[in-house]
């Protein structure tokens, strides 16, 4: 899911964004307020049939005076009125343009409950709106991140944002880092909002450039430690911290800030709900710093963490525990817990609790990761750990209610069911909710893939018409809470689902993805995305109906390490011109009859097999190369029954691009030894070579017979780091709003030269096309 600023509650759209003669009365906020918590909405009434008409109209006019009437003339304050006194003269208050007017009563009204989630004292309610009376550049950022807000969601001025913006931006750039500026509170507050105001933009703009992030972390790492911060100050360090906190996460990065100054409280003592949730924050900043720092990993340090988290647990105040819970009810197809908690607090010190908890477990660098113990190792980052020994021990499995499924529904459950709370909701956001369809060989493995090796994806439904794929899901993955289904409209209707990896027959693919579309999901379809031209045509017309969503064809060795590394050297001019591309896709000796049931529905050997060694001609000599001809030929060498599906079981095929390059792909079903893939991109000053000699690892064996190694035994064996690395890529494109490495397009033309190939192999004809992809005679070439 992708993370947006722009949902509203009812009783803003109320005000703000609808006719007040036609406003429903404001709905009652789930998140409980304490005792130094102003509410920001007024609290429900009774019904308004049994209100007396006085009040009825009372709150009719208080709606009309707050309504978006951008009509009403504005004026200085009369000469002579007390309403003008003050210790200050000279000053923008009050404001007398009514589009200001309207975006200052936003601010207040709404965008400023963003920031005082931690603060008791809500400072950014009641502090910056009068410090901005005599700052222009804190007053232009608060126009600049209202009117931006206002502008996702109702008429206003697209455009005034960015003028607002630059009024800013005239003002910081030019403060250095030796700038006495950087002392100054109000520069400070004014870089935080407009650091809000860029994760705004993002999806508008279509990367986060970090720009107001880099002025916080400047703000924050200059300052003078010689004078006491005051209170804004402190209240926009923890702002920027938890700001900076997500982008590391998102970027995989340490954080920027320092973690060193003197008024951090790190320490378990009594405390207000504030200071517990600012410690518990600087404790998730320093679980990114060790997962994702240069340090590498220390157990002593690990441990420390571990150590703390289970610590702050225990010492927090009876204020932490949540006054309610509710079971997801499986009637209703619910996934995620109800979690009430007291205040924002409360909620944002929880969400990045768990977050921390989750890194943690995912980066428990003491267990193994290969051999004998690592099933044994699998299983404790699965169960979780221990809350009485602080340490990740193995538990019963029948009882990991700590394991990491539960702590990121735990989290979501937390951010849902306390809505008021936004940031806790972005926090939550991290995670892509992902439903398998199709359980075959491939399907189990995608779906085990997005279970337990991709950190921003939970796996929560699969879907397969064959009861014995849907009795392996019950046995492996309903035990971790994933839904099983038996008809794939079903898993697309589930609750939350956010995107879908089908892995079902290739006859189906463009079909399920195509619905997936309709249905507003994102999605990964395994190559090919069907077995004709346009049938796969198909998918991209409906996904262009869709760009909000992403739609991605798996090509697995485009996110191989060393594919990616020989296409750079490539692309850098290492080998010059790339003339040659000789590549094969050998799969091992399956005597079950398997490949010769697969023929039914899989498109041919081309189709299916070779369609990676096509992609790779397409990646490699760039897609500005389009087809000249095709030619292949075929042999059943030891699956004869092939044929009556019009395939083979071993082929050659040679593909001629209009530039003068060419394409040599070799398929075969029937390798001895185990999986052989192996690409040679010959250019015109030198020749690069991918996995020449196939090899499973390092190791040689040497015995009587000789030396050997082994190889991988089937094509998911040699490429699973590469299917991990796609579905963690796709899972990023879609929470950061980045484009899909994979083009749509690129597919279609894959198969439209596995499918000439195949005819081509059967018909024993070479096949010519135009330049403009279509089929031709050579006479008319």
């Amino acid at each position: 899911m992708s993370l947006k600023f722009v949902d509203e509650t009812y009783d803003v759209e109320a005000e703000y964004l609808s006719d007040p003669d036609d406003a429903c009365e404001l709905g009652q906020d789930n998140t409980f307020q304490s005792h130094h918590d102003s509410p920001v909405d007024p609290a429900p009434g009774p019904d308004p049939a049994q209100l007396s008409g006085a009040m009825q109209t009372f709150r009719r006019e208080s709606r009309i005076a707050i309504s978006k009437d951008t009509s009403r003339t504005y004026c200085p304050i009369p000469h002579g009125s007390t309403l003008g006194i003050a210790r200050t003269d000279s000053v923008p208050y009050p404001l007398i343009e009514s589009h200001e007017v309207r975006l200052m009563q936003y601010y207040l009204t709404y965008m400023c409950t963003w920031f005082d989630l931690c603060d008791s004292r809500r400072h950014f309610a009641n502090v910056v709106p009068p410090r901005a009376a005599n700052c222009p550049t804190l007053l232009s950022a608060i126009f600049a991140l209202s009117s931006r807000h206002l502008s996702l969601n109702a008429q206003f001025d697209p455009y005034a944002s960015d003028r607002y913006h630059q009024a800013c931006l005239k003002h910081l750039t030019t403060i250095s880092n030796d700038s006495s500026a950087l002392n100054d509170d109000n520069l400070l507050a004014a870089t935080i909002l407009l650091r809000t105001l860029e994760e705004l933009d993002v999806p508008l703009i279509g990367t986060d450039h970090e720009g107001h992030l880099l002025g916080i972390q400047l703000f924050m790492n200059t300052y003078d430690s010689r004078v006491t911060p005051s209170s804004l100050r402190l209240a926009s360090f923890w702002i920027g911290m938890r700001q900076e906190v997500t982008m590391s996460f998102a970027s995989q990065r340490p954080v920027k800030i320092k973690l060193d100054h003197e008024f951090i409280d790190r320490s378990l003592l009594p405390a207000d709900d504030d200071t517990w949730a600012n410690r518990i924050v600087v404790h998730s900043a320093e679980v990114i710093n060790y997962c994702f720092g240069s340090s590498g990993p220390n157990r002593v340090h690990y441990q420390e963490l571990v150590d703390y988290d289970q610590a702050w647990l225990r010492a927090r105040p009876v204020s932490w525990l949540p006054i309610a819970y509710s079971a997801p009810d499986k009637s209703l197809d619910e996934v995620f817990p109800h979690i009430i908690y007291l205040n924002h607090a409360v909620v944002i010190g929880q969400v990045h609790s768990i977050f921390a908890r989750i890194l943690l477990m995912c980066h428990d660098d003491r267990v193994p990761r290969i051999g004998p113990s690592a099933q044994l190792a699998r299983q404790r980052i699965d169960v979780g750990p221990d809350p009485k020994s602080g340490l990740f021990e193995i538990k019963n499995p029948n009882k990991s209610q700590d394991d990491i499924r539960t702590q990121v529904r735990e989290l979501c459950g937390i951010a849902l069911s306390n809505p008021s709370t936004r940031p806790a909701t972005f926090t939550a956001c991290m995670g892509l909710q992902v439903g398998v369809a199709g359980l075959g060989r491939m399907g189990k493995r995608h779906a085990f893939n997005f279970h337990q090796n991709v950190p921003r994806a939970v796996l929560v439904a699969v879907t397969s018409p064959d009861a014995g794929e849907r009795e392996w899901a019950a046995e492996n993955l309903a035990p971790h809470g994933v839904a099983i289904y038996e008809n794939y409209s079903d898993m697309l209707s589930h609750e939350g689902l956010d995107a879908v990896c089908v892995a079902s027959a290739t006859a189906v693919h463009a079909e399920q993805t195509n619905a997936a579309i309709a249905a507003g999901k994102h999605v990964l379809c395994e190559k090919p995305l069907g077995t004709t031209v346009d049938i796969s045509q198909s998918v991209v017309d409906t996904a262009a109906t869709r760009p909000d969503l992403k739609v991605m064809c798996g090509f697995s060795r485009r996110f191989d390490a060393s594919y990616r590394d020989a296409y750079e050297k490539t692309k850098s001019g290492l080998i010059g011109r790339p003339s040659i591309l000789r590549s094969q896709t050998c799969d091992v000796l399956d005597p079950s009859g398997f490949f010769v049931a697969y023929a039914q529905f899989s498109g041919g050997i081309f189709v299916d097999c070779s369609i990676h060694d096509i992609d790779l001609a397409l990646w490699f000599f760039g897609q500005e190369s389009k087809v000249r001809s095709v030619h292949a030929v075929g042999i059943t060498a030891v699956e004869p029954d092939l044929r009556q599906y019009n395939d083979r079981d071993n082929a050659v095929g040679v593909v001629e691009f209009y530039d003068g390059r060419i394409a040599y792909l070799y398929a075969s079903r029937m390798m001895a030894a185990g999986q052989e893939d192996t690409t040679e991109i010959i250019g015109t000053k030198g020749k690069l070579s991918v996995n020449l000699i196939p090899v499973e690892n390092h190791v040689r064996i040497y015995e009587q017979g000789g030396i050997r190694h082994e190889l991988p035994q089937n094509y998911w064996g040699r490429f699973q780091a590469a299917f991990t690395r796609e579905a963690i890529e796709f899972t990023d494109c879609v929470l950061d709003d980045k484009p899909v490495p994979v083009e749509l397009t690129s597919a279609v033309t894959a198969v439209r030269i596995g499918a000439a190939l195949q005819r081509s192999m059967i018909n024993g004809n070479k096949i010519f096309f135009d330049e403009h992809g279509n089929e031709a005679t050579r006479a008319s070439l």
